[in-house]
């Protein structure tokens, strides 16, 4: 394991190498919690995209896996692997992924491949399922999602397409109720919609998640930029609240009432969401912060993390995240507040309870000070290494990437309830 302090080694158990979006989660038939995630284990860049794998029985020590789907010379997902879910089909664990060829990476084909029932070794490497749509204007396709309504299998790409002068996204909806061939029948949600035009605008909708949360639907879209239209790539995660009902034509179509932002932080994208017992339960990526070069991060050696399983519920049309209760066993020692606030040294691992305003700041070596976020409160304060998050109770979350040095110390101020220091059990 790496000796950088920056290093969240609670969330990443692979020292080396890119990480991105969060995939393919799921439970083998073992109980064991099986999540994969974009990897490249040669570099710190996003290249030849593989996906990483970890395991845990418990959503707290995680293991290292062998690779799952990885790019194939000569087959649709020859530069990379991009992101997907994972079911159990049947008895099967199995990963539904964007293949990209290299030749438009914009375009993607959707292919399934098939682990052993514990989910640790491909047993099938993948086929194409899904080929790149005829669809007119279209300006990208992938991050395939699949989900169940009337009894009926169904899936969605996250796509865009040029209209009316502009760019529009669109969720594209697919008959998948044979997993090993599509049929596309139309669209989930068009971004002409009033609603997702106030709440979810984009060019192009990725990582669509489509999970129930309490009585409602909440529709999860990270949004992505043209370059015709400023820097192109990823902006924020939004999330619209809504409605799955059924057409004259026995299809679905989300019908969205409200939205807004899912996450505050500046350094959290692509989030992957899962139906777990009743509740819905998410991941998303954190990236490196603006203010990190290539080369700091080359020298680094690695990127990336995902954050911790956070448990999504609605206050009105607001998402909120709370920390897996599972996180709990992660306590050790009890930390006290001084008059200066709650200092957390070095390896910086720590949950913070706060009762209502507080500040989470970064003081480096030389008493120079940096803000890092804001908690309103009641809230709840994640840190592990260089990863931060603040997990509201009555508002918004958010999470912040940072790189202490050694000498820094993290302080919280403000109304502190209780702490305690973080470890593996």
């Amino acid at each position: 394991m790496t000796t950088d302090i920056a290093f969240p080694a609670l969330h990443r158990v692979h020292p080396r190498g890119w990480l991105n979006d969060p995939n393919g989660i799921l439970r083998s038939a073992d109980g064991r919690w099986h999540v994969y995630f974009q990897f490249n284990p040669h570099s710190a860049r996003h290249e030849r995209i593989h996906w990483g794998h970890m395991s845990s029985p418990d959503m707290v020590t995680w293991r290292q896996e062998p690779l799952g789907p990885v790019p194939r010379p000569g087959e649709a997902d020859q530069d990379g692997c991009w992101s997907g879910v994972g079911l159990m089909d049947g008895d099967t664990p199995t990963l539904v992924y964007s293949g990209v060829d290299g030749a438009n990476n914009q375009f993607s084909r959707v292919i399934v491949a098939r682990t052993d029932p514990s989910a640790a070794e491909l047993i099938d490497p993948g086929r194409v399922v899904a080929e790149i749509p005829e669809v007119e204007g279209l300006i990208g396709v992938r991050d395939p999602f699949l989900f169940e309504h009337d009894g009926r299998r169904w899936a969605v790409q996250g796509a865009g397409v040029r209209e009316g002068g502009g760019f529009v996204a669109t969720l594209l909806l697919y008959d998948a109720e044979d997993l090993e061939d599509w049929r596309l029948v139309g669209t989930l949600l068009h971004g002409d919609d009033p609603v997702a035009q106030e709440h979810a605008p984009a060019d192009l909708w990725e990582c669509p998640q489509l999970v129930k949360v309490g009585e409602r639907w909440v529709l999860l879209l990270s949004l992505w930029r043209h370059r015709e239209n400023g820097d192109e790539g990823p902006v924020q995660v939004n999330h619209l609240v809504g409605d799955l009902v059924t057409t004259d034509d026995g299809t679905p179509r989300f019908i969205p009432s409200g939205g807004g932002r899912a996450e505050l932080g500046p350094d959290f994208y692509a989030p992957q969401a899962v139906a777990d017992n009743g509740r819905a339960l998410l991941w998303g990526w954190a990236w490196e912060e603006a203010e990190r070069t290539q080369e700091q991060t080359d020298a680094q050696g690695w990127a990336g993390t995902l954050t911790s399983p956070r448990v999504l519920r609605l206050r009105g049309d607001t998402l909120l995240m709370d920390p897996a209760p599972e996180l709990a066993v992660l306590r050790g020692d009890s930390l006290e507040p001084s008059e200066t606030g709650l200092q957390i040294p070095a390896p910086f691992r720590a949950e913070v309870r706060v009762t209502g305003p507080a500040h989470v700041v970064l003081r480096r070596a030389d008493g120079e000070e940096q803000e890092l976020l804001a908690a309103q409160g009641p809230a709840t304060i994640l840190l592990d290494g260089g990863l931060l998050e603040v997990l509201e109770q009555e508002s918004t979350a958010a999470t912040r990437r940072f790189h202490p040095r050694s000498g820094d110390i993290v302080l919280v101020r403000g109304q502190v309830d209780a702490a305690w220091e973080l470890r593996r059990p």
